[in-house]
């Protein structure tokens, strides 16, 4: 068994702290001290009370030990800029593996050591955790399991063509790899608002820069409430679709491109 040093980088933003998400983040700090980790979350909310709030949960009760290190988004570009500012602040921590994740996510924090100990033995540069298909279609809001099977589907079938195992999850979010290859999501090679923030950073550094990856599978429970938030409801579709054609362009362009297309 090796132990990987980890950080996991978690990017928030809530209007209010109603919001089912911030509720869900909170376990998430909870989690992380729960399993002696360390995270960075880089938050865009306009209240400072919530950020005081994640501090708090992820402070140890025992022994007083911060295992959550909140900070203020001052990067522009939405998610994109967020996830980009946390992993420059995760460069600087004495790690092995940076991982990151959406703070709703409860549930795959705990899984973090064990993709953090594959990485190190199996000699891999990043990995991308699956979905296990039973509880992925059980416990998403079924328009959220359609449309990302599909999505995953088309991406796989371009991923085949350029030296991609064929079963990436392209549409969990979480992602892991060794503190060696952080520099592709700080900003060095691609600056994007959105998903493609976490996804073009991969294909690049395995297309042009010859990074290693794998795929893991993970049985990963998301939490009921995003499935009793979210089903049945028209607006959640639309935004699926916007995100649907959003990774069919960037994230597709990517696995296409015929010629190195890191911005020099």
């Amino acid at each position: 068994f090796i132990m990987a040093k980890i950080v996991m980088v978690m990017t928030t933003f809530y209007a209010s702290k109603d919001d089912i998400r911030f509720s869900l983040a909170l376990e998430s700090c909870r989690e992380v001290v729960q399993h002696d980790l360390q995270a960075i979350v880089v938050d865009a909310s306009p209240s400072e009370d919530i950020r005081e709030a994640m501090t708090l949960e992820g402070t140890s009760p025992k022994n007083g030990r911060v295992h959550v290190k909140v900070v203020s988004q001052t990067y522009s570009g939405k998610k994109g800029g967020a996830l980009r500012q946390g992993i420059k602040l995760a460069m600087e921590e004495q790690v092995d593996i940076i991982a990151f994740q959406e703070p709703e996510k409860v549930d795959m924090i705990s899984k973090w050591p064990t993709i953090g100990e594959k990485i190190l033995k199996e000699q891999v540069d990043i990995c991308a955790p699956r979905r296990a298909d039973d509880s992925f279609r059980a416990l998403y809001p079924i328009e959220q399991y359609h449309s990302e099977k599909f999505a995953n589907l088309h991406l796989n079938a371009l991923a085949n063509k350029v030296g991609f195992e064929n079963n990436i999850d392209w549409t969990i979010g979480p992602l892991a790899f060794r503190l060696s290859w952080a520099h592709c999501w700080s900003g060095d090679l691609y600056e994007g608002d959105l998903w493609d923030m976490q996804l073009v950073p991969m294909i690049y550094a395995q297309r042009w820069l010859g990074a290693k990856v794998i795929s893991h599978e993970v049985d990963f429970k998301l939490s009921s409430t995003m499935k009793e938030e979210e089903e049945g409801l028209a607006k959640w579709s639309e935004k699926r679709l916007f995100q649907l054609n959003f990774l069919f362009d960037k994230v597709g362009q990517a696995l296409k491109d015929t010629s190195n297309p890191i911005k020099k």
